[in-house]
């Protein structure tokens, strides 16, 4: 007779969930990895344009060409800070992920651990079972050469 563990349906569905959990996680810290460089693109665009503006007014510019470099770079600047407040949101969607795959792992592994003891404890008895098996053979076999 085979070990059967009883609660292997549950093993394999913890162990689905911690694979979905790894997978939410790969594809949380993709979307931030994404979205970190659009936010470093962006910052480098601003930065370029700032340049540009320090370099026009040194040199002289029109009012309208003044007002419309100030609206662009505030405008930028807007976008900076909500590309920043989003950067920070996917940040702690990410730490979220990483903590449920973290309880997802330990649900599994305890259930891991939990089919081991299980699995010793059914060879252990099967040995068990051998032996006292064996012992009564023996006694047998004794008692018939009596």
């Amino acid at each position: 007779m085979a070990f059967k563990f009883k609660l292997q349906p549950l093993l394999k569905h913890r162990t689905l969930l911690e694979d979905q959990a790894r997978q939410a996680l790969a594809r949380a810290l993709s979307e931030e990895a994404a979205h970190q460089q659009a936010v470093e693109k962006h910052r480098q665009e601003y930065l370029d344009l700032q340049r540009e503006f320090e370099e026009k007014k040194s040199r002289g510019m029109l009012l309208q060409e003044l007002v419309l470099y100030e609206r662009s770079l505030k405008q930028k600047t807007q976008t900076l800070k909500g590309m920043l407040s989003k950067a920070s949101q996917l940040q702690a969607r990410t730490e979220q992920q990483r903590v449920h795959l973290t309880e997802a792992s330990k649900d599994k592994t305890l259930m891991e651990k939990l089919k081991s003891k299980k699995e010793e404890e059914y060879r252990q008895d099967m040995r068990r079972e051998e032996m006292n098996h064996l012992d009564e053979m023996a006694l047998l076999l004794e008692k018939k050469r009596l």
